[in-house]
This record gives structure tokens, sequence and C-alpha cells, in this order.
């Protein structure tokens, strides 16, 4: 082989050389580059995932702060409703238990869990309706209500009566027997306010008064001392229901076993 011929080999070597060297190179940096697009992309999505947990984080705090609101509000709510159930009552027991004989001639010594309807002039739900105008149910209520607040008793009954002839299954017929129930036991008339709480179970088992109607024929119970039975009631209160019920039902029980029942 010439010289020339050499030369030509080794100018060859050398071009291939440079050749393979320049594409390693440039394929080290096309991997660099994407390592590095690979990193910026994971950083820029741990950057966006860490901004959404904190925007997270502070609608949970936003969230829980609006149900304590709402938790407390209900709370005041029930509380004023216990102040009102208190003051009524606290108003009916003031009442003198010797009216007249006609009066105590009603209360019942019968066990029997029959409702016995108090005798209603035929004249008392016209003159309920004529109050406030024929055909309304919630105002009818109200002005039967009203009589309670006015402490016009017996006519609150016959009201309350009148309004359940004329709307047996309304919106406020639930409330209405339980208010009967409510009278009675406010002026010791226990066989008769059991029959309207227990009514009241059977006619309306979806009503709001429901857990109220059982609380209260668990404080007849008790004091009739029927310890078994005010116990069961007001377990049944506890299983079923949470809240101011519910720690009424607590209280209940507790009472019962301080006093050694």
């Amino acid at each position: 082989m010439t010289d020339k011929s050499l030369l030509l080999v080794a100018t060859f070597v050398a071009t291939v050389s440079s050749s393979v060297s320049a594409a390693s190179q440039s394929t080290l940096e096309q991997r660099i580059e994407q390592l590095e697009q690979q990193n910026q992309t994971r950083s820029q999505l741990q950057s966006e995932m860490s901004t959404q947990v904190i925007e997270l984080q502070k609608e949970v705090r936003e969230l829980r702060g609006i149900i304590e609101e709402h938790e407390f509000k209900l709370q005041q709510i029930q509380e004023r409703q216990r102040d009102l159930y208190r003051d009524i009552e606290t108003r009916l027991s003031a009442i003198p238990r010797n009216n007249s004989s006609s009066n105590q001639a009603q209360t019942s010594t019968s066990s029997s869990t029959a409702v016995k309807t108090p005798v209603v002039s035929p004249n008392t739900a016209s003159q309920v309706r004529q109050a406030v105008g024929s055909g309304d149910e919630r105002k009818e209520f109200e002005a039967a209500f009203k009589l309670v607040r006015n402490k016009e008793y017996t006519k609150a009954v016959q009201g309350f009566e009148a309004f359940l002839q004329q709307y047996p299954s309304g919106s406020y017929s639930d409330n209405a027997r339980f208010w009967i129930g409510q009278v009675y036991f406010a002026q010791s008339k226990l066989v008769e306010a059991e029959q309207q709480f227990v009514q009241l179970r059977k006619d309306f088992p979806d009503s709001s008064k429901m857990s109220a109607a059982i609380l209260k024929i668990a404080e007849i119970k008790v004091k009739q001392e029927k310890w078994q039975e005010a116990k069961a009631l007001y377990n049944e209160v506890v299983s079923k229901y949470s809240g101011a019920p519910q720690q009424l039902a607590r209280k209940g029980l507790q009472d019962i076993k301080q006093a050694g029942h």
C-alpha cells in the first residue's frame, strides 16, 4: 500500500470517528434535554398539585365553618323551642286545679289508651274559621294555638278538636294532636294526655313531633312510677333520634337511675 493509500484510509477513519463522536454527543445532549424537560414537567405538576391541595384544604375549612355555624344556629333554635315549651307549660301549670266540678269530672280514671274526644260545641269550628277566614289551614291552627297563649285552655282543646275534624290529615294535624296532649299534661290530666300522644304516634308515624310525643309519654310513665315502661321509651328515643331529643332521653334515664330504679 502506497503512502497515498494510507493517507486516504487514515482520513476516512478520522472522518468516521468524528461522525460517530458527533452523533454520540448529539444523542447525549438530546437525552439530557429530555431529562430536563421531564424534570420541569414533574416540578410543574408537583407545584400544581400542591396548589390544588392548599385550595382543597381552604375549601374544607370554609365548609367546616359553615357546618359549625349551621349547627350553632340549629342548637339556638332548639333551645328557643324548649324555652317556649317550658314557658307554655309553666303558664298552663298555673291553672287552678278546682275550676269547676264539671272540669274535675272530665278527668278519666281509666287506663284505656283509646282517645276520648272532648265535647265540641257545634259552633266551635265555625267560630275558629270565622276568626281568620275559612279554608286556611295554617291560620286556623294558629287561631286555636292563640287560645293556648291566651290561657283559654278549654276553648283551645275544643278549637284543636274542631281543627282535627276539618283537617284530619292536614299539615298541622299532628301539631294539633300534640298540643291537646300538652294542655292535658300541664293540667296533670295524665291519662287524657297519654291518650293524645299515643294517638299521635298511631296516626302520624312520620311526624316531626314524634320524638317529643314519646318523651312526654315517658314523663307520664315516670309520674305514674312505671319505671320499666319509662326506661323503654327513653331508650327508644336514644336509639332513633339525635340532638336535643336524645339528650333529654339520656337525662331521663339518668334521673331514673339516680332515683334508684
